[in-house]
């Protein structure tokens, strides 16, 4: 660190903090921010990895500042997005520094490293998850601090000492989030090009402290887990949900995230996410942007500026290769990391371009040609003009007014409320942690727990029905009356009764090998020209291996069809084919109209399934019911 570089880095990285604070969410949050927000408050255990630095730190913040957990738990990444921000300033003041030596300029590094660092202040993903409570804005700061520290450790004068931080930065970083490791090839090439002195086993050895000390961090994750209840929610008097595995496995798995190995893709999958990543890049920088980077790039490489190239460009190669193959929903959180990297090939950029334009000029237009990289800024006042929402979420409330409106049903005080989407219960357990709201009801969704009886929507309902409590689901999940007979409420809000019976004195007809054919029943208009609403029962003996779509159509003596009623998928999105079980009964209705002109005659009323992929059907059509025109009865 540069003495001359620190009054600097405090005024951007306050000025960033101020922003962040004034932009951040005043309330409580969906998702894993809604989790962190009671979390970081109770010093408990949130989702894997733990995050066993970020809890510690936060636990203390939320202790020493007098504010609302949730708003509290957002401020906490307002105030490490400010530290990142001057953290980012440092480090491109030490990089720049060492490059304008090799390019021979007096000065210049101070200014040259203001304009990237304000570009990486308003990119719109870090600004968005420095007004939420997040790890990724933490994770930056620790990012930026690795490649200034690493990058200290090539200067000229090869001062003693600074490989004890790395080392320190790494073993703290791994508390955190442990993509820290993708930065470890690109470290250990730097300093073989520039420092092979400190690779030496002797001076490996004595740094090893300093990277596995923090790592004690994570003896919070078994100190925190029997205080945190909301690992353990009581569904019924004999059964409690363990969520967390407390052999020493189980805490392994846990650290290490292995519960997401699923999300991987394969190499095709991750090859098709190319397109995206560079739209996101894109998207994040501009055209002007991007050349500059592509420009910084270059200047490494004309300048012989390889150490600085291959501990960037590693870095950056694993990382975005690691999110190419990492599926989850929010992956574009883990492009930071790279977009910081760019960010600093950006900053490289804007000098290469200066320092081209002043051979031809000569060196006293220096000072106006370093004034016109101003226009770099253009990339975060448009960031800011397209991405305000993402930005400035300081009336964000909708969490609150949500789950408002749900509790205001006044349901019972053990309901049991379901989602789909785990993002979506998370309020539900600050409410109950920190505020002492509905503590006798519990929140569940499909994966709560790795046992079946918790694999999908329907399965979860089953399993919440089973347990004798009344069961509600919490947003409008059109479908589920095909399994489940339904009470609607206001709001959304639907209560789950009962799964539905086998119809008395039905039949079982085989429809394929998964469906069986079990009653009809219609009520209507059964005129010509009227509509009748007609109601399919099946059942499934085995799960379809699509999302089957069912149709329902007349055809007349001659085999001609003369009406259908629009197709559809029964369970629809929520609780498609692929969801059933055996023994399921499915309930499947149709409006079906009724032409204006039918002909006397006899008609048969068809029905069945196909896959609205390929049009292939499931078995051929089955006659499912007789009708004589004019008089129209079964």
């Amino acid at each position: 660190m540069r003495p001359r570089s620190i009054p600097p880095a405090l005024f951007l990285g306050l000025l960033a903090f101020v922003l962040y604070s004034y932009t951040a969410a005043p309330d409580i949050m969906f998702g894993d921010s809604g989790e962190f927000q009671f979390t970081l408050a109770l010093a408990g255990v949130s989702h894997p990895t733990g995050y066993p630095l970020y809890h510690v730190l936060g636990w203390l913040w939320s202790m020493l500042f007098g504010l609302n957990p949730a708003q509290g738990a957002n401020q906490f990444s307002a105030f490490w997005g400010g530290v990142a921000v001057a953290t980012f300033y440092l480090l491109c003041y030490e990089a720049f520094s060492q490059f304008l030596v090799r390019l021979k300029w007096d000065w210049g590094a101070g200014w040259m490293a203001i304009v990237p660092t304000i570009v990486f202040a308003g990119n719109p993903t870090f600004w968005a998850q420095s007004t939420r409570a997040e790890v990724y804005a933490l994770n930056a700061a620790l990012v930026a601090a690795v490649l200034g520290a690493t990058l200290a450790l090539g200067r000229k004068d090869k001062r003693p000492g600074g490989a004890w931080v790395v080392a320190l930065l790494f073993g703290l970083g791994f508390t955190h989030h442990l993509t820290i490791g993708m930065f470890i090839p690109g470290v250990f090439a730097y300093v073989w090009l520039v420092r092979p002195d400190l690779l030496r086993w002797g001076k490996l050895l004595r740094l090893m402290p300093f990277v596995l000390a923090p790592l004690l961090l994570y003896l919070f994750i078994p100190l925190r887990v029997s205080a945190s209840s909301w690992l353990s929610p009581t569904l019924a008097p004999d059964q409690t949900l363990q969520l967390f595995d407390t052999s020493v496995l189980g805490y392994i798995r846990f650290i290490l995230g292995a519960g997401f190995a699923p999300a991987l893709h394969s190499p095709a999958a991750a090859l098709a996410q190319i397109p995206v990543a560079a739209n996101l890049f894109y998207l994040h920088f501009g055209i002007i942007g991007l050349a500059l980077i592509m420009v910084g790039i270059v200047g490494l490489v004309l300048e012989e500026q390889v150490p600085v190239l291959v501990l960037s460009a590693m870095s950056f190669i694993l990382l975005v290769g690691f999110n190419l193959f990492y599926g989850i929903g929010d992956i574009h959180t883990f492009y930071i990391p790279p977009y910081l990297i760019a960010t600093l090939w950006l900053g490289y950029g804007l000098i290469y371009v200066v320092d081209l334009l002043t051979r031809f000029t000569g060196t006293r237009s220096r000072p106006y040609l370093m004034a016109f990289t101003l226009i770099a800024l253009l990339i975060p006042l448009l960031a800011f003009r397209n991405y305000r929402a993402d930005f400035d979420r300081n009336s964000d409330y909708n969490a609150r007014i949500t789950w408002t409106r749900i509790l205001d049903h006044d349901l019972p005080e053990n309901a049991i409320v379901v989602s789909n989407d785990r993002d979506e219960m998370v309020p539900l357990v600050y409410l109950q942690q920190i505020e002492n709201q509905a503590t006798g009801m519990s929140g569940l969704f499909p994966l709560i727990h790795p046992d079946p009886a918790w694999a999908d929507l329907n399965e979860t309902l089953r399993s919440a029905l089973a347990t004798g409590r009344p069961v509600y689901v919490i947003k409008p999940m059109p479908g589920a009356e095909a399994l489940f007979e339904v009470e609607e409420l206001e709001f959304g809000v639907t209560r789950i009764l009962a799964e539905h019976p086998t119809p008395e004195g039905s039949f079982e007809m085989p429809h394929g090998d998964a469906l069986r054919w079990l009653d009809i029943d219609w009520k209507g208009d059964s005129s010509p020209g009227g509509e009748l609403i007609v109601t399919l029962t099946w059942r499934a003996v085995d799960t379809p291996t699509t999302p089957l779509h069912s149709f329902l159509q007349i055809y007349n003596a001659d085999g001609e069809k003369v009406k259908q009623a629009d197709d559809h998928r029964p369970g629809g999105d929520y609780i498609p084919a692929t969801l059933w079980r055996s023994g399921d009964v499915i309930i499947d209705t149709f409006t079906l109209p009724l032409p204006d002109v039918l002909p006397p005659g006899d008609y048969t009323l068809v029905a069945g399934f196909y896959d609205p992929t390929t049009g292939e059907r499931v078995a051929p059509p089955m006659p499912v019911a007789s009708l004589i025109s004019p008089a129209l009865y079964e």
